[in-house]
């Protein structure tokens, strides 16, 4: 039995999985509303204006977005009240396989999590969100580079 090999997701990914340019969201349980934001970058530091991201956790609802013009996304949710963390997972122009990873909140304890535990300590960095003046939290994603995101092969 051959596999079908992978793909890149195209120029037109958008189609389909986000008809117009407006967040899509299900309804959001009850709990602390929050907003997560950031920009995703390519390993040369450019933004990636044609990325896709979603954000999920059974406690937080799902929530879909694109990028925009300068690679920024932001995505409306409910704080999870018994997990550190949110899932990502990103898809964009030239990825083959969908990326995962997580927005710790650096108010939460997340130093026992353990996903966390497997990641050295230098690279944990990448996963914790700052919390704006906004009260918005802020992670920035970057596809590769040296201050490449944890990705976890899930």
């Amino acid at each position: 039995m051959r596999q079908t090999p992978s793909q890149t997701a195209g120029p037109f990914l958008h189609i389909g999985m986000m008809p117009d340019t407006a967040p899509l969201a299900l309804a959001r349980p009850p709990g602390e509303a929050i907003t997560l934001r950031g920009v995703i970058l390519d390993a040369d530091s450019a933004p990636v204006t044609d990325a896709l991201i979603e954000v999920w956790h059974p406690e937080s609802g799902w929530a879909r977005g694109a990028t925009d013009g300068q690679g920024g996304w932001r995505l409306a949710v409910t704080r999870p009240a018994s997990a550190p963390f949110v899932s990502l997972w990103i898809i964009a122009r030239g990825i083959n396989t969908p990326l995962s990873t997580r927005l710790y909140f650096p108010d939460a304890d997340w130093q026992d999590d353990p996903a966390m535990a497997l990641i050295p300590p230098p690279r944990r960095r990448t996963l914790v969100a700052l919390r704006g003046a906004d009260g918005a939290y802020r992670l920035d994603i970057h596809l590769g580079g040296e201050a490449e995101t944890v990705f976890f092969d899930i």
